[in-house]
């Protein structure tokens, strides 16, 4: 019977270890990259982010708290984490042949199901999660950056300081709209905050000025923006929804800084979100 008493959130674990105190004679029981225990519903994920060359190459990682994942090529799995969804368990290494760590459980947050190419998957990694203050606390204390740089990146999280400046020059008025009351439009990173680096916190590429309802659907993953820079809308809400608020299909950026799109790219593949209700 596998069980998580004995198991300790940090720990590092090989396949054999994890079989001999889970009751199997061989580790080749729990051999594949999702392992769903008999009789039991939840699913345990042993992911590798560095793998053997000979192996496919699946774009697995985890970022700040974050699990981004890549499900298998014949879609074998994407039914079971979808009904499964918040009964996941995560054994993380950054390359083969090494021990696993234990991350704790997961939660399924989004993902976006493909059939021509692996289906992508979000899972916030709940026992490792980083609040945001603590890490505006790591910042703060970090040396070799100056204190104005350091304030700079912290005021960034909530969208104020010299990021909300360089993104006020760059768009001007809201990045979708026009709308012109500088008062009232959101400097919206991107790339999420706690998942860009110090430059990218402070990068007015990475930023969006939106009217707040805009600003709330982007950050939450319910709009996405092409390179053409043509709205794209999450089928997580529906037509009539759309309708009532007035957000279209009409609706574009008004401009496509070349220097946005990767950020756009980003956004699009791991925030941005298909997931039907």
């Amino acid at each position: 019977m596998v069980n998580f008493e004995a198991i300790i959130i940090g720990q590092k674990y090989s396949r054999p270890a994890l079989a001999k105190l889970w009751g199997y004679r061989s580790f080749n029981a729990i051999s594949r990259g999702v392992f769903t225990p008999q009789g039991m519903n939840i699913l345990i994920f042993f992911v590798t982010k560095e793998k053997q060359e000979t192996l496919t190459q699946y774009e697995d990682h985890i970022d700040s708290d974050i699990l981004f994942w890549e499900g298998e090529k014949g879609h074998g799995t994407d039914k079971r984490i979808i009904d499964r969804k918040d009964q996941i368990h995560i054994f993380y290494r950054d390359k083969h042949h090494k021990d696993f760590t234990y991350e704790g459980k997961a939660v399924l947050r989004s993902y976006n199901l493909f059939s021509e190419r692996p289906s992508k998957f979000t899972f916030e990694l709940i026992d490792k999660k980083i609040n945001g203050s603590d890490m505006v606390e790591e910042i703060k204390a970090q040396y070799g950056i100056p204190e104005t740089e350091r304030e700079a990146i912290v005021k960034s999280r909530v969208g104020q300081g010299i990021y909300r400046n360089r993104a006020i020059e760059l768009w001007e008025t809201c990045s979708v709209t026009g709308f012109t009351d500088i008062n009232i439009l959101i400097a919206s990173h991107i790339k999420p905050w706690k998942l860009s680096d110090n430059n990218e916190r402070i990068n007015p590429y990475n930023s969006l000025l939106l009217v707040p309802t805009l600003d709330k659907l982007f950050d939450n993953g319910y709009i996405g923006f092409e390179h053409t820079g043509k709205i794209m809308l999450s089928n997580r809400v529906t037509q009539k929804d759309w309708n009532r608020i007035g957000v279209t299909t009409k609706l574009h950026l008004r401009k496509l800084p070349a220097e946005t799109k990767s950020f756009l790219d980003y956004h699009n593949e791991y925030i941005y979100d298909l997931t039907p209700n």
